[in-house]
Order: structure tokens, then sequence, then C-alpha cells
């Protein structure tokens, strides 16, 4: 129910030993490495590690040219494929025999590199030729007589018609064919004789006529066109095979991905070690270990050996170690929304606990339609069951599935079932009747948490040893508010003032206190009264409680109107249905969505602005983590 305490683990032990101990602590998870090498200080990490990337490398492509040829189920559906470690280790001492393979299968993507190479030639030829696809004069027959030249070239089409204009104002005796017409070129054949070859040049550059040279080619455009097309489908046909061939290669892909995952943890072991310092018989490693793991820790790597030594210390007061929460497993689901703001200091307040009673009404409050509510949890109970999903996208299926719940909780409140599809009397009141009440009750829920941020505020200054500084900065803050909420009351408000006056002077004779001199703190004692705006301005963010409930109810109403009026005969009972069933679906989507969004910026904002301390990094243990499958003992 907070962060768990860590302990510096020192380690000294044979080189020679040291994969061992290093395969020890990956298996239980339970040690984040710490880097002892000096900032910028250059790495070698051998020729090992070089080896094991490069056996990485052969098999990620083996594995990326396979994957879309074998149909296999999906891991979110069934998990990740287990393996033993005697069938691990099968697969380990055949690994020559399947980089044989992978070579083989290399050869067939060279052929593929070839293909495709060749086929990117052909299509830039396609692209060359088309527009002179009409021209029926083989194109080696282009180019010069003894007397003549033709010019195959392209003219943009808005300077064209002046092209034309000009050769007749010159009275050349030229013949220009139009071949063809593109977006915005036309293709053109001229035709000369070469006594007026210097005057056509000129012409031509003048109007930058773009000369086309066809001198490789044998064969009409449109006869080309053809034998490239068909040595197109020749290729394809090729391709075809190949793939077949490649099939049939299937069977390796679930070994080649056992490999991958065995040397991707080997990897991540030994990357560990470079972290470390050693000599030339002897390492010395240090390590963040969670204070109840540490007991397990030092009996599991006794057992490997016994010529190591094993230290754990507390961390120093400015040693920052890294944060892993321990929370019931009701409120786990809530972490998602820390994690996803900051995780807390590691010497701060874990604000779950305190945060999830808050989220869990704030969300359902926000769709607040008991009909929506049941859907929702039904999906994300579902998912929780047939889904093989863990760490974030988990949390965030379990924290819809609690929204869900209060949503149904808060719909029966308020009578809300579908909008007005289902007529049931509400629990408590109706929101488009007395939407007073209801944002009278958010401004309520809006006081209690804010009064929860300054009280949690408080306690970390009285658990820092600051009792003073939690009663003058924290208390007289609470004592200021309360007076002042106590005055819109007639039952209190003759003593509210009283109570008021007191924080408010108790504020104006502390604030200043870290300010010189008498007047810089009366100032600035003065001056923090003005902060109670920053107060009645969180208060008011939680109108937003009413504004997206009645935001639901009134869209889930209007679908529901819509649908009725096009249900007047068989057919149009069908289109009512289709309208009701994806008008909901998308009004519980988007709903939800702004219901998750909404609270936890008020969390963010209003509850966590009042006292949490973030800049927590992750516990990020040497363990075992694989894409593929799942390594067991």
């Amino acid at each position: 129910m907070a962060i768990v305490k860590m302990k510096k683990m020192h380690l000294f032990g044979l080189k020679k030993e040291r994969y061992a101990i290093l395969d020890v602590l990956q298996k239980l998870g339970a040690a984040e490495v710490i880097d002892l090498k000096e900032e910028g200080e250059v790495r070698d990490f051998g020729k090992e590690i070089s080896e094991i990337e490069t056996k990485l490398n052969r098999l990620r492509f083996a594995i990326d040219l396979l994957k879309p040829l074998v149909k296999e189920q999906n891991p979110i559906l069934t998990g990740k494929p287990k393996v033993q470690r005697e069938n691990l280790q099968q697969i380990i001492s055949k690994e020559n025999e399947y980089f044989l393979e992978i070579d083989k299968l290399g050869e067939y993507d060279k052929k593929f590199s070839q293909l495709k190479s060749e086929e990117a030639k052909i299509n830039n030829h396609l692209e060359f030729l088309k527009p002179w696809e009409k021209l029926d004069i083989p194109l080696q027959e282009l180019g010069e007589t003894n007397k003549a030249r033709f010019i195959a070239g392209s003219i943009p089409k808005r300077i064209y018609e002046n092209f034309m204009a000009r050769s007749k104002e010159e009275e050349l005796p030229l013949e220009v064919i139009l071949v063809s017409e593109g977006k915005d070129e036309s293709y053109i054949l001229i035709v000369f004789h070469k006594e007026i070859e210097e005057k056509v040049e000129a012409l031509i550059k003048e109007f930058s006529v773009n000369i086309y040279d066809f001198s490789e080619m044998k064969g009409t455009p449109s006869e080309l066109i053809d034998q490239m097309k068909e040595r197109l489908n020749q290729i394809e046909k090729i391709r075809t095979e190949i793939t077949k061939e490649i099939s049939l290669y299937a069977e390796y892909l679930m070994p080649f991905k056992i490999l991958y995952d065995y040397y991707s943890v080997e990897k991540e072991k030994r990357l560990s070690y470079f972290k470390a310092q050693d000599t030339e018989s002897t390492f010395y490693l240090q390590a963040w270990v969670p204070e109840p793991k540490v007991e397990e820790v030092r009996e599991r790597l006794q057992k490997v050996t016994n010529t190591l030594y094993i230290e754990f210390e507390d961390p120093k007061d400015d040693e920052n170690f890294p944060v892993l929460l321990s929370n019931p497993r009701i409120i786990k689901p809530f972490e998602l929304v820390t994690e996803l703001y900051s995780l807390p200091d590691p010497r701060g307040i874990d604000p779950n606990i305190f945060m999830a009673p808050f989220y869990f009404v704030f969300f359902g409050m926000m769709v607040s339609d008991a009909g929506y509510g049941l859907v929702l949890a039904l999906l994300m109970g579902i998912a929780m069951m047939k889904l093989k999903i863990s760490g974030m996208a988990r949390k965030l299926v379990e924290l819809l599935f609690l929204g869900g719940i209060s949503t149904f909780i808060w719909g029966a409140i308020f009578g809300s079932w579908f909008g007005d599809l289902i007529k049931l009397p509400p629990l408590w009141l109706n929101p488009l009747e007395n939407p007073l009440s209801v944002l009278y009750l958010s401004f309520t829920f809006g006081l209690i948490q804010i009064y929860f941020g300054i009280i949690l505020n408080g306690y970390k200054n009285v658990r820092n040893g600051k009792i003073a500084d939690a009663l003058m900065d924290q208390g007289l803050w609470l004592v200021f508010l309360s007076g002042l909420i106590m005055l819109a009351f007639p039952q209190t408000s003759s003593f509210a003032k009283y109570v008021a006056l007191a924080g408010a002077i108790g504020l104006v004779l502390t604030q200043g206190r870290a300010q010189k001199g008498i007047i810089k703190k009366f100032t600035s004692g003065l001056l923090s009264l003005y902060n109670v705006t920053g107060y009645l301005s969180d208060v008011l963010s939680y109108s937003r409680l009413l504004a997206l409930g009645l935001a639901t109810g009134v869209i889930a109403m209007v679908i529901n109107t819509m649908a009725r009026l096009v249900g007047v005969n068989l057919i149009g009972y069908i289109f009512m249905f289709l309208i009701m069933a994806g008008g909901h679906i998308f009004n519980i989507a988007v709903n939800a969505l702004g219901a998750y969004v909404h609270s936890s910026r008020l969390q963010y904002i209003e509850f966590f602005g009042k006292f949490y301390d973030g800049g927590g990094k992750p516990f990020d243990p040497l363990r075992v983590k694989t894409n593929y499958v799942d390594i067991s003992e």
C-alpha cells in the first residue's frame, strides 16, 4: 500500500561465475543492476555481444520472412507459447542446422531482391514509353538519315501552340507530329531536313523541349510495352514459386522464435555485466533489490556458489532509487493513472490508495448511465478473461471495468438506462430535472478531495519533521477555507466569520516567514490570501462531473428519439435497431473516453497539485523478457 523500500546490494564474485550469478538474478527478476561505469566512459562490449547481435539479426530476418506465410494464433487471445528448458536445450543443440536453413532463406531473399530490382527497372521503362505507345515507328529508325533527322521530345502543354506558331513564323520546313498529351506535357515527333538543323535546335532550346533518347531500344513502343508487361507477369510467377518454396520452411518458424528470445535474454544478461566493475579474476556489482525480496535473492545466490560476498544496505540520503509500487489488488488498475503522469518521488507518497476512490466515483458520475455501465463492465470483463494481456494494457482494461461498475451505480442513482429507453425511477434524483443538486454534489466531492490533498501535504511535512510548517502552511489554510465555506450556510454564518478571520490572520502572520524584514514578511503574508482564488478555481473544475453526466444522458435521449421516428414498420424497426445500437455504442465509447480523460485531469491538476512530488524512475530489474515465447523452468 505504498512505495516498496529498496536495499542496495553489493556483490563480489569470481569472474568465471559471473553469468551463473547473473542467470539467477535474471530468473528472479528482483534486482536492477546499477551502472558503475563513469559517464562518457567508452565501453567495449567485445566479440561476445557482437556475435549475439549477428545471430539476432539473422533470426529476425528469417522470422520476418516466414511470419506472413504462416497462420498463427493471436498471442493476445492465446498467450505466448510456453517452452520448457528441456525443449530449449534441444533447439540450442541444433542451432547450427537452423542457421544453415537461414542461409538458404537468404538465397531466396537475394532472388527476391533481384526480381524487385528488375521489376523496378521495367516499371521505369514502362513509364518512360507510355506516352509514346501510339507511335508506330520502330524506335531504332529514329535519329537521323543522310538528309533528315527525327527528334522525339516533350514540351509543356501551355507553350505547345506558341512553339507551333514560331516554327510557322520562321517558315521552317519541318513536320511536328503530336503523339500524345499528358497532364502537363505534349509529346511530339519533329522531322526536319539537316540543312535547317541549327535553326531547329535553337527553336528547341528556346522552348525547353525535353529530348528523349531511344538509341538502345528496338521495336515500336507498343511492342516493347507488351514485352515488358509479359516479363512482369513472368516475374510475378517466379515470385509466387519462390514464395511456395519458402513456405516449406514454415516448420522452422517456431524454433527461430525460440532461438531469438533465447539470445535476446542472453544479450540482456551479458549487457548487464558491462555495468559492473571487474578485474582479471573478480567482479563487483551493485543492484537495487526490493526489501521483501532480499532474503530470497541472498538464498538463491548462495546456492549457486560459496565464493561470493553479498551485503545489503539502505539508500543514502542523497541517493535516488527506483520506484516499485505495492498496492492491494483493487487499487492496482488505478496505478495506470499515476504512471501516465509520473511515478512518485522515491521518498514521497504513493497517491494511488488515496486517489482511487475519487477516480472511481468521478468516472461513474461523468457517464452515469446504468445501461452503459453494464455494457462497459461486461465488455471489459470478457476482455479480462479472454485476452492474454499484461502491464499497462491489463491495468487499462481493469480500470474501465471498475469504471463500468461505478457508471452502473450512478446510472441507477440518477435513473438513466440507455437514456430514457428503459424507464425506471431514479434511486435518488434525475439530473435533468434537478441539475443544481448534482452541481452542489460535484462541488462537495471537489472540496473533499482538495481538503484531502492539503491534509496529505501536511502529513508529508510532519513525516519529514516539519510539524510547524504543517500547522502554518496546511493547518491555517484548512481553517481559513473552512470559515469561508461555513459563511455560505445560515446555520454557521454567525461564527464562520471568526473562523475565517482567524485563519486569514494566521496566514498573514506566517506565510511570509521566509522573507527578511517585517514589511516583506507582512506583504508576502497578505498577498498569500490571493491564493484563495486558486482554490475557488479548483472547486469550479469539478462542475465537469455534472456537465459530462448531462451530456451523456442528453445524447442518449436524442439517439432514442431519432430511432423512434423511423420505427413505423418492419423496415423502420430494423433501421431503429441499427440507429440505437450504433448510436449507443458510439456514445459509450466517446463518453467513456471523456470520463477517463477528465477524471485523470482532476487528479493531475486539482489533487496531485496539492501534495504530490513526481519524477520517480520505474524499477526495471534484470529479468527474462521475451517477444515470442515464454521460457519456463
